[in-house]
Formats: structure tokens, C-alpha cells, sequence
């Protein structure tokens, strides 16, 4: 087959992939701006699996640009400067308040009126990891031990201090924080630059199993009064923030822990803005869901991502074309979440 050919054959292909969406090929918006999170987290697995099989199925592409935080995606795709990202119901509940990393921007609120929402899913548990023999039992110990919390201003290192501060009544200067980006971060980790990480993660993790692969971890709990006091407290009235078990020995022999370890659990998603073509965010909608087996096949935790529970955790307008998919599909969606354009 020459190459015109082939590519005669692929643009048909992927036309007749959406013939039951009633969407000509040529109506889609061909080139989409996608940030996600860092190589090897739960984020980039979603959103590199979302990437190969939109671009399989439909005549959309994309163009995924990782290690950014939902924070300034967040904030870029309100400006319209990304069109997919992966979202946290934190990051929008702070920027819809104008509160937290948005309290300085006063036109936050305002700003906040064109994010949209297309999917969420679970990112995982925040895993505390120290090795065996740093000395460290609990977050008692972490007094002038330097901590990874994740990257200065991110929606996660907001919840690392406030568990600090919760379980321990220490602040950043009781311990020192390692101002680094998720990578850099997990690096200096698995250097034993820092004594102890708190890594938000799937379940199980690719990650963590590798640092038990190098030596013996030991995963530390959250005391249960913790989560009864400020900031951590306030935190988990917010969406997307949910208490959670880790068993004991997911990672092997190499986790040295005789009980289930109290964590919190985080839920994220892929996010969009208003001035995406509502046909194009249908047709990633509909291109995910009709081919859900294929990204449970990628990891074990993304069975959890189905139709039904893709509206969880909900604190922003879903995106107007996933509502048309919702709706096409009978997956009720909040009235409080309609987008005001669908009506």
C-alpha cells in the first residue's frame, strides 16, 4: 500500500469510527493542547492511555506535555491557554473560593466560570514512605528530618502540611521542606536525600513498589485523632479527599508494617474550559467509554474508572459535549454540574 494510500485508509478508519456519533471527522477540533502529571504517576497512565486510544479511534490528536501540577493547568486552561488536564476537586474548590494558592487573585472566582469537567477517577492514597532504618516510627519523628511533600504551591503538598500539622502540630522549619517537582522529588527519595516522602499514588503503586525493590520501606500511618483536627479536618470536607486503608504487606516483603496504615485518599480528573468544540469533548467522552476495557487493561487500579463512577467527587459544570455523552448514556449528572451552555 503506498503511503497516500495508508493515509486515505487511516482518515476513513477513524470517520468510520465515529459514525455512530453523527459527528463528521472534519467537524472536530484536530489538535488538542493536554497537560497531565508526571511520567510514571496515576495522572500521565490515565491520560497517556486516554491519548493512544482517542487518537486510534477518532482523527483528533494531541499534544501531551507532563510534569505539570493542577494547579497552574488548572489556571492555564481558564485563560483557554490548555484544553485537557488533569484536574483535582481541590484545585477547584480553591480557585472557585479564590482561597489557598489563589487567595492573591482576585478575579480567581471569575476565572473559575469557564473550567469544565470531562472525567474523574481515583488517583490513590497519599503514601507516607520512609525506609526501614531512617529511625523514623511515627510523623513524631520527622522533627529536623528533611520531607518531600510535593512541589511548592500544588494541591498535594497542601495536604502533606496540613497532615504535618495535624498529626504533629510541626509546621515547615520544625522539619525541613525539600522544595522539589514530583521527579525530582521521588528521586531524591530513592537517593536517601530525604528522609521521608508523602506521595499521592495509585493503588498498588508502580512507584512505591520500587523503592521497596531497592531496600525495606516502611509505610507510616495517619493518627486517628488527626483527622479530627485543623487543617487536615477542614480539608476532607472538600471533594475529591476521602480516608482510606493501605494493607500491610501490598508491597511485599519488603514493607515492614504489621497493620492496615491510615491514609487520605485523593480523586482527580481529566478537565477541559468552555472554549473547547463540544463535539470534539464528546467524542474523547465517547471514545474512552466505548473502549473501557482497553484502559482497565493498562493498570490494575484503573478498574475502578467506569461511566457510572466518573461523576464522583463532582465540584465543577461538567464540559458540555460529556454531558451530551452522559445524557446519550443515562448517567444521571447533578443539576448543580449541568454546564449553563447545554441548557
Amino acid at each position: 500500500m503506498t503511503k497516500m494510500n495508508r493515509r486515505t485508509a487511516m482518515t476513513s478508519m477513524a470517520a468510520l469510527s465515529l459514525a455512530s456519533t453523527a459527528i463528521p471527522a472534519w467537524a472536530l477540533q484536530e489538535n488538542l493542547r493536554v497537560h497531565t502529571s508526571s511520567p510514571g504517576s496515576t495522572g500521565f497512565t490515565f491520560t497517556t492511555t486516554m491519548q493512544t486510544i482517542v487518537q486510534r479511534e477518532t482523527p483528533i490528536r494531541m499534544s501531551v506535555t507532563s510534569g505539570q501540577t493542577s494547579t497552574r493547568s488548572t489556571l492555564d486552561a481558564a485563560n483557554g491557554n490548555v484544553d485537557l488536564f488533569i484536574s483535582s476537586p481541590a484545585i477547584n474548590h480553591y480557585m472557585k473560593n479564590g482561597t489557598q494558592m489563589f487567595k492573591d487573585m482576585p478575579n480567581a472566582s471569575d476565572l473559575f466560570r469557564n473550567v469544565r469537567q470531562v472525567v474523574n477517577f481515583p488517583l490513590g492514597p497519599y503514601h507516607i514512605i520512609t525506609y526501614a532504618d531512617s529511625g523514623i516510627e511515627t510523623l513524631e519523628d520527622c522533627r529536623g528530618r528533611r520531607i518531600f511533600i510535593g512541589p511548592p504551591g500544588g494541591a498535594a503538598t497542601t495536604v502533606g502540611l496540613a497532615i504535618m500539622e495535624s498529626a504533629t502540630g510541626m509546621k515547615p522549619g520544625d522539619y525541613e521542606q525539600a522544595k522539589l517537582d514530583w521527579s525530582s522529588g521521588q528521586q531524591a527519595f530513592q537517593d536517601r536525600q530525604v528522609d521521608l516522602a508523602i506521595i499521592p499514588t495509585e493503588l498498588p503503586s508502580a512507584a512505591i513498589m520500587q523503592f521497596a525493590l531497592l531496600g525495606k520501606i516502611k509505610l507510616i500511618t495517619i493518627p486517628d485523632e488527626a483527622f479530627t483536627k485543623s487543617p487536615l479536618a477542614d480539608m476532607l470536607k472538600i471533594p475529591g479527599r476521602t480516608i482510606t486503608d493501605i494493607a500491610p504487606d501490598i508491597y511485599g516483603e519488603n514493607q515492614i508494617n504489621d497493620e492496615p496504615i491510615k491514609a487520605v485518599g485523593s480523586w482527580v480528573g481529566i478537565g477541559s474550559h468552555t472554549g473547547v468544540d463540544a463535539d470534539t469533548v464528546y467524542a474523547v467522552t465517547k471514545a474512552m467509554f466505548d473502549n473501557i476495557a482497553d484502559m482497565h487493561a493498562t493498570a490494575e487500579w484503573m478498574n475502578v474508572f467506569t461511566a457510572e463512577t466518573a461523576l464522583l467527587q463532582l465540584n465543577a459544570p461538567v464540559h458540555a459535549g460529556a454531558y451530551r455523552w452522559y445524557k446519550e448514556n443515562g448517567i444521571p449528572v447533578p443539576e448543580e454540574f449541568i454546564p449553563p451552555e447545554a441548557s
